[in-house]
């Protein structure tokens, strides 16, 4: 399916904001808001994720960072750019993307992106902050600066993307905010339904009321948007250490020395921040597990192999994962789903190689 611009808002995706430009097939008034419409739904299920890729994250500049992908991709995306801002309403399967330095330098967009989950759960992070992200959270992230963001299951986002001197002239200085997080809360949920609002009118609306409305939600952000530079905070911490590693549960070398590195803390810190349960290698180990599960339970992986999930999942003993499955959840793997001709661990005590 190609793209097609259109005056009608409909749902939509992540990332800096796209050069949109209107179509001689599709005129569009000097003074309305420009907007387009990208899914998936007319293309062949095979080659769904890739067209989303080279289309609607390579406008975006953006890219698809994780390794897994469902051959039952599906994504919707509405797109409605102005002078100072683009909004991004995304409709997608899970999809986890990365905005290298490579397109930083190429495309030099220089733009502030505040984002809100309304349905499902995801990630948002950049440099040392970031969380787990849940409907009615914000994130915002510096479109300068290289950052990940995604989906942990379907789920609907809208983003929202300024200019640098807009964001500092009603929210402030974006350095000071680039990689924050808002948890859920009342003023939350007021600035969510804000966002929804103005998606479903933005097409019909002039780049003068497009323009005060942005401006509207940038001092309704900034009303309740507190900041701090003291060092992130346990809560932080923690949240931030599940989405570095959920994005790492497919590498067996991942463990907590590695996770302290790529956070920049120290072990004692990682380990506080985990003090509530069980610790750091148990919470990646139980993420795996339950990653392993999640993938023997659903149809898209019903062809895989549980050795194949297994290995997939960052374990290489066969025994070792079929005690810690038992002992997790009461069954054995093989019994989580119906089992087939291949669905054979290898031999116990073996080690196999990803």
């Amino acid at each position: 399916m190609t793209a097609r611009a259109t005056d009608r808002p409909l749902p939509p995706g992540p990332g800096p904001g796209p050069r949109i430009r209107s179509s001689s097939e599709h005129p569009v008034s000097a003074h309305r808001v420009r907007t387009l419409v990208q899914s998936t739904a007319e293309v062949e299920p095979e080659r769904a994720f890739e067209f989303w890729r080279h289309t609607a994250l390579a406008m975006t500049g953006v890219v698809s960072s994780g390794l897994d992908r469902s051959p039952a991709f599906a994504a919707r995306h509405l797109v409605a750019e102005t002078a100072h801002s683009t909004l991004l309403h995304t409709q997608s399967r899970t999809i986890d993307i990365a905005r290298p330095a490579q397109h930083i330098r190429r495309d030099g967009r220089d733009a502030m992106a505040i984002a809100v989950f309304v349905r499902g759960t995801g990630y948002a992070e950049q440099g040392n902050r970031g969380a787990r992200m849940a409907p009615g959270d914000i994130s915002i992230v510096d479109a300068s600066r290289p950052y990940r963001a995604g989906g942990y299951e379907d789920y609907e986002e809208i983003r929202l993307i300024t200019s640098r001197a807009l964001f500092r002239a009603h929210v402030g200085e974006p350095e000071t905010f680039a990689g924050h997080t808002i948890g859920r809360g009342h003023l939350n949920t007021l600035f969510v339904s804000y966002l929804q609002a103005y998606a479903g009118q933005v097409a019909t609306m002039s780049e003068a009321q497009a323009g005060i409305a942005v401006e509207g939600g940038l001092h309704l952000l900034r009303s309740f948007t507190g900041v701090s530079e003291d060092p992130i905070p346990v809560d932080a911490l923690r949240s931030l250490a599940s989405v570095h590693i959920q994005r790492r549960l497919h590498d067996p070398e991942f463990g907590p020395d590695a996770l302290c590195r790529t956070l920049c803390v120290s072990r004692s810190r990682l380990y506080a921040a985990f003090a509530d349960g069980d610790g750091v290698a148990a919470s990646i180990r139980d993420a795996r597990l339950e990653r392993a599960r999640r993938y023997l339970s659903v149809p898209a992986h019903a062809h895989d192999s549980i050795a194949t999930i297994m290995l997939r999942c960052g374990f290489t003993d066969a025994s070792a994962f079929s005690r810690a499955f038992r002992r997790r959840f009461g069954i054995a793997a093989r019994d989580v789903r119906t089992p087939r001709s291949g669905d054979r661990l290898p031999a116990a005590g073996s080690h196999a190689a990803i």
